[in-house]
This record gives C-alpha cells, structure tokens and sequence, in this order.
C-alpha cells in the first residue's frame, strides 16, 4: 500500500462574501517526495520508481454549494516539468491512480464533487517542484460560472535525495568529513543505518569502513 508520506495538509475551500472563492493552504510546502524502495501492484504501480507524496488533500470548509448548474473545477495552470499526478482520494479508498493535471497528456483540470481528495504527486529527478492550481466554479464542460471569482493554491515539493553510500554526513559527497565521522564512532553502536554504520547492522566497524573506502572521492 502507498504511503502519505506524513501528516495530512489540507486545502480548505470556502466560498465568501457569497461570490468568492478563497482556498488556505495549511503548509504549501515543501513536503516531502519519497522513495520507499517498495513495488506496488495494479493501478498504484504508476508510482513504482518514483519519490511521491499524498499529503495535500483538499476539502471543503463550511456549508455552502455550487451554484445551481455548475460544479467545482481544479485546474492547474502552471506547473514544474517532470512533476506528475494520479487522481486519489483518501486512505481508505486511494483512487484510481489515473493520471490527472496533464500527467500523461490528461485534461490540465479535473471535476471535485467536494469530497476530502488526496492526489498523488510524483517525480523522479531530484529538485524541487510546485504546482499552482485555479479553483472556480463552471458548468459540466468546465466554462467558468459568470459572476463568480475563483480560488488560487500553489503547493510545492521537494524529493528527498536517494541513499547514497558511504555519504555519512548527507552532503552527497563521500570524503574526509565522512570518514571522521565513522572513525568517530568506530567501534561503538549507534542506531541502524546513522553516523558511520554503513551496513545497517547497528554496529561502525570494519565493514562500514571498507564501504567508505570503496567509494571515497565519488558524488553520489
């Protein structure tokens, strides 16, 4: 099963003054784009070989509808290239993974019924995105509802960099700094996988060390 990749962070709709859209965004970001080294099966595997998160969800906060004859529309109108995304829902019920917002050639804006929605954000080059989004109201063809101003939301992402052996430290180079802090904890436990212990057993020995060694000099 996919992950959320933390916390919920939600964008809360809300129509006001009677004619106006207005959309909050708790945290734009940016939130994190996992890798979990995990294989999904049926539609989930479009995120198969990606650093994803479905943290953001929309919702609709207080009581209020569309006005008669239209729906809500989320339309994205700009977007950072290589950022993709899958239709979602919510935990209990993920979605169907399509792709949406000009994933894959797919219609840049999708129909909300107003329902808690969690899409899927995906990527596979490191860096970071964002994606800004126009939320109005339009009838079933998605022509905009005269008489009424839309809602905009930016969110944004950033991918957490892959493993990379024998960078101790995280700064993606494998080099003295890396080395002092093994040789500073050799010897000694440590929690798995931190501060030298290069082999995940817990332990900073000979055996992280030779892993250092192998790939001292390298990028990651």
């Amino acid at each position: 099963m996919p992950q959320m990749g933390g916390e919920m962070e939600h964008i809360m709709l809300h129509l006001h003054m009677g004619n106006m859209l207005e959309a909050h965004v708790h945290n734009a970001g940016p939130l994190t784009l996992f890798n979990y080294n995990e294989s999904y099966m049926g539609n989930a595997g479009v995120l198969n070989g990606q650093w994803y998160n479905s943290q953001y969800g929309w919702m609709v906060e207080g009581f209020w509808a569309p006005p008669s004859g239209s729906v809500i529309w989320i339309e994205q109108v700009s977007a950072t290239p290589g950022l993709h995304c899958y239709s979602g829902g919510t935990m209990m019920n993920m979605g169907s993974f399509a792709p949406i917002f000009g994933t894959d050639g797919s219609s840049p804006r999708i129909q909300w019924d107003g329902l808690m929605l969690h899409n899927w954000y995906a990527a596979t080059a490191p860096g970071t995105y964002s994606a800004t989004y126009s939320i109005y109201f339009g009838d079933v063809n998605g022509n905009p509802t005269p008489g009424y101003m839309p809602a905009q939301a930016t969110l944004s992402w950033e991918m957490a960099p892959p493993p990379c052996s024998g960078d101790v430290n995280g700064d993606l180079l494998v080099n003295g700094a890396d080395l002092s802090v093994l040789l500073g904890n050799f010897g000694g436990t440590v929690e798995e996988g931190t501060d030298g212990d290069l082999n995940g057993n817990g332990v900073v020995n000979g055996a992280d060390l030779s892993v250092l060694l192998s790939r001292f000099g390298l990028g990651c």
